[in-house]
């Protein structure tokens, strides 16, 4: 058996948690830029707010209804995310997170008359120690397990739901709602006559199998209650991306290698949080290809280094280096990025034959990182960094409606009066 837990609205419900007089207030949170809509509380849904939508197209409804609007805060969601994911570890040793905001539970070893107690207890565990409402959905199979909890959340209004043995309520489930079913297998479902969870799982799976893939045909079987996947152990990643789009188009080479330091900040530390170590940098630039009217430059240059590492200075070195033979002048470009690849484990590093490194220098290296990492983990992300990331930093995408960090920076802290 397993139990998916799913933050409700969780972009909007991290924006309420510190903002208690929102409480029944229509919510919208933005993209990168404060382009489009990205997440949206209840209240805004009623009001017919659509996902992804662009803002400027709804500044009169947000006006005429006060929809409160706050640009996307990547570092609150991130850290209560961890927060709730550390409490479902905390309460069961199996589980696997999908995604920020949803997460796996292999309920197997927990007798079966327990599993709905268990999941109420859960639910508002989170709620009380993280501030997050969550719906879930139990099922013999993962599949299941999310069509229980859509069935919580959309038709039921319940926190949680166990499907097992009842799988009539498979007829109230839109077959565009099965997980891992998208759109264009949707509509040639549909076009078969396949409209709900329950024809799809009542077809012959082998029909299912030559006709479309092997893919639909265990998600069939699993709509009939046979489990065909178990939790995933989280495999290590193959590269770590850091890229954003500029608020506004750069010219400078000064302001484009600013950001550049920026994003290989970002992407050591997150090697270093990982354990891994990477052997070749890969820089990337584009102009705005919205603006045709503009000359169009995209291009990117990799670079394979003598030894792995994850010490921000030598990386940045590397990647202003090669942005140095990127650049050209009088192009305005709209994003900016680096890929650390050829990833493997920090205390596994192979040497080069002809250049092997002192092992003096690497330990030195490790403890100034993890100074680095202590410092800015107490006191705030940027807190301490390389003067090559800049101060001003008016490279930085357009937020202007952001929350505090509150939850990770001391001088943002929320106040009580």
């Amino acid at each position: 058996m397993f139990a998916l837990v799913d933050c409700n609205n969780f972009y909007a419900s991290c924006e309420r948690l510190f903002r208690p007089d929102l409480q029944h207030t229509p919510i919208v949170v933005l993209s990168n830029n404060d382009g489009c809509v990205i997440a949206r509380s209840n209240e805004a849904k009623a009001l017919g707010v659509p996902m992804g939508v662009p803002y400027y197209q709804i500044k009169d409804l947000v006006k005429q209804h006060r929809i409160a609007v706050f640009s996307s805060n990547y570092t609150l969601y991130g850290d209560l995310s961890q927060r709730v994911m550390s409490l479902m570890e905390a309460a069961w040793p199996e589980v696997e997170i999908y995604s920020i905001d949803e997460a796996f539970l292999d309920l197997s070893t927990l007798p079966q008359a327990q599993h709905t107690v268990f999941c109420e207890q859960l639910q508002r565990q989170i709620l009380r120690c993280a501030g997050i409402p969550t719906s879930i959905g139990i099922g013999p199979s993962k599949t299941l397990a999310k069509a229980a909890n859509f069935l919580a959340k959309k038709k039921l209004k319940i926190p949680v739901f166990n499907i097992n043995g009842q799988t009539l309520w498979l007829e109230q489930v839109d077959v565009s709602e099965v997980w891992g079913i998208g759109r264009q297998w949707a509509a040639k479902l549909q076009a078969q006559g396949l409209h709900t969870a329950a024809d799809l799982a009542q077809t012959d799976p082998q029909v299912l199998k030559k006709r479309y893939s092997v893919v639909l045909m265990r998600t069939a079987l699993e709509l009939r209650g046979l489990a065909c996947a178990g939790l995933e152990v989280t495999e290590p990643k193959q590269s770590i991306m850091s890229s954003k789009s500029f608020g506004h188009m750069q010219t400078q080479f000064a302001a484009l290698a600013e950001a550049l330091s920026s994003h290989a900040a970002r992407a050591c530390e997150k090697a270093r949080r990982e354990g891994q170590a990477a052997q070749r940098v890969t820089v990337f630039i584009r102009s705005n290809v919205h603006r045709q009217d503009l000359p169009q430059y995209v291009n990117h240059l990799s670079l394979r280094l003598i030894h792995p590492t994850h010490d921000t200075r030598e990386i940045t070195a590397v990647a202003k280096g090669l942005l140095r033979t990127l650049y050209r002048p009088n192009i305005a470009y709209k994003k900016i990025g680096l890929i650390l690849e050829e990833l493997q484990p920090e205390n596994t590093r192979q040497q080069d034959l002809f250049h092997p490194f002192a092992e003096e220098q690497l330990v030195h290296s490790t403890q100034l990182m993890s100074t680095l990492d202590a410092i800015n983990t107490r006191f705030g992300r940027g807190t301490l960094r390389l003067a090559a990331e800049g101060y001003a930093q008016v490279w930085k995408m357009r937020a202007e409606m952001r929350s505090p960090c509150y939850t990770t920076r001391w001088t943002e802290l929320a106040q009580v009066n």
